[in-house]
């Protein structure tokens, strides 16, 4: 059954692709898995700047009625169309390059200086993986295989705090 997941995935991504970038967008993510009893297909869109709701509405229509007509999916399903949101998961790649440099938080299969996440500055992507700068552990390597989940980690601006609230006279 996984595989035959993967393959309905793989093929939704092909087919939704030049409908998404005429757009303007790209696919981030293609999730599809069962939830409370039935199929959830999952397209995450984004492109610089954002997207809004008005666009998301548009693309879900597109691509409901193309994916009625090439009939991939072999049994009922939900199709949802959002943004991955701010804080994202970094899946491709491209999704690190485009992080370099911010923080994120990412996951391992296996401990790592008696750890299985780091939260810190992507410093560098490479072909072997990614290197962070854990707040804690420092530097630290970590290969592409053993990358269970990354996220970039959103970093809200302070708030502005009045030191004198009085009200000037």
């Amino acid at each position: 059954m996984r595989a035959e997941v993967e393959d309905i995935v793989q093929r939704v991504e092909t087919l939704a692709t030049p409908v998404v970038a005429e757009e303007g967008m790209e696919i981030w993510g293609v999730d599809f898995r069962p939830e409370a009893g039935r199929w959830i297909l999952r397209l995450a869109l984004d492109r610089d700047g954002g997207v809004t709701l008005d666009e998301l509405t548009r693309v879900h229509r597109q691509l409901n009625d193309l994916l009625d007509a090439h009939d991939l999916i072999p049994w009922r399903y939900t199709l949802e169309i959002s943004s991955p949101g701010i804080t994202r998961s970094l899946l491709r790649p491209s999704h690190y390059h485009r992080y370099q440099g911010s923080r994120v938080r990412v996951q391992i299969r296996h401990e790592q200086q008696g750890r299985r996440t780091f939260l810190g500055t992507l410093r560098a992507v490479t072909d072997e993986g990614i290197v962070v700068v854990d707040d804690l552990a420092g530097e630290v390597p970590l290969a592409w295989g053993d990358i269970r989940k990354a996220t970039n980690e959103h970093e809200f601006p302070a708030p502005q705090q009045n030191k004198d609230k009085r009200r000037p006279r």
